[in-house]
């Protein structure tokens, strides 16, 4: 899932939250896109086309469109020399700081939706005496919600 993105001179550069992927350039004017993974190894695939490029970059799971979408497709890459330990260990720091924020904000969030679904629920009850199920329906949706912000499921993938 993408955390950060930049725009600028025609390359686009993508921090996300993966089990794998730390990083990715895209060169909109080349099409050349560099996969940093977080071992820092680094792979350049020429001529991926934007669609396959924003596919990758939107998804859910980076590591299993960039397996589908990305290394099946375009095998004609480079590998690039792995990045020094402290360039590395830099950027997954930027990439914790960046999830640590993201998760905060969903939980508090889903927390708070949750909450206020309860509150309605309670005032409900309090002035007919009944459960309404429909608010039933909806505060197990907030939960399943609040469930999946604070227990994220890995992703799978390989590098």
């Amino acid at each position: 899932m993408i955390l950060k993105k930049q725009e600028k001179n025609g390359k686009i550069k993508a921090m996300y939250s993966s089990s794998t992927i730390c990083v990715s350039i895209f060169d909109t004017a080349t099409k050349d896109l560099t996969v940093i993974f977080n071992n820092g190894g680094q792979y350049k695939y020429t001529s991926v086309e934007l669609t396959d490029y924003t596919r990758f970059e939107t998804a859910d799971s980076n590591g299993t469109i960039f397996n589908t979408y990305i290394k099946k497709k375009y095998t004609n890459f480079e590998k690039l020399d792995k990045l020094d330990e402290n360039n590395i260990k830099s950027i997954l720091k930027e990439v914790d700081e960046l999830k640590t924020a993201e998760e905060k904000v969903s939980t508090e969030g889903a927390a708070k939706s949750m909450m206020e679904v309860m509150a309605g629920m309670v005032a409900n009850y309090i002035s007919t005496g009944n459960v309404d199920s429909s608010m039933l329906r909806k505060l197990e949706s907030k939960i399943a919600a609040y469930d999946k912000a604070t227990n994220p499921q890995p992703e799978t993938a390989e590098a």
